[in-house]
């Protein structure tokens, strides 16, 4: 199994959160997947477009224990730092869009994605984002570490 950085070991576990289906041009979600005890989160993606111009857009979601809520994951993006003047930065929740290139099925991933500290479970909302009426396929397989 691959080591990266300092990480000792991986006990991994994944799955399917999604097997193959059409999908539409209403916002769906998988499952809550249960994640507790692990740090890390990689989806894989499994597209095919319905039309030229097919995508699909994705969100991912956190439930967390101390808080009690649902959580969309966010972008976080570092304003210019300048000496002699306070740094602006932005947060904002994030949507991931992944636009087919070609006509049959394509895989990406997307990862890996930290869930350490009080995250519970997550689920991945989708929804065709892409040419209208003519929606594509999607399948998601996922796969969770935790480092000793």
């Amino acid at each position: 199994m691959p080591i990266q950085g300092n990480v000792t070991s991986y006990l991994p576990t994944g799955g399917r959160a999604l097997a193959a289906v059409a999908i539409t041009n209403a916002v769906q979600f998988t499952d809550w997947i249960p994640a507790r005890g692990f740090d890390f989160l990689t989806i894989f993606i499994h597209y095919e477009r319905g039309a030229v111009g097919g995508a699909v857009t994705l969100q991912l979601e956190v439930q967390d224990s101390l808080y009690g809520g649902t959580y969309q994951q966010s972008a976080f993006g570092v304003g210019a730092v300048a000496v002699n003047v306070d740094t602006a930065s932005n947060i904002q929740r994030q949507t991931v869009t992944y636009g087919a290139t070609a006509a049959g099925a394509e895989g990406t991933v997307w990862g890996p994605i930290e869930i350490r500290g009080n995250i519970e479970a997550w689920r991945i909302g989708y929804v065709e984002t892409g040419t209208p009426l003519t929606p594509g396929t999607l399948g998601i397989d996922w796969q969770m570490t935790a480092e000793d």
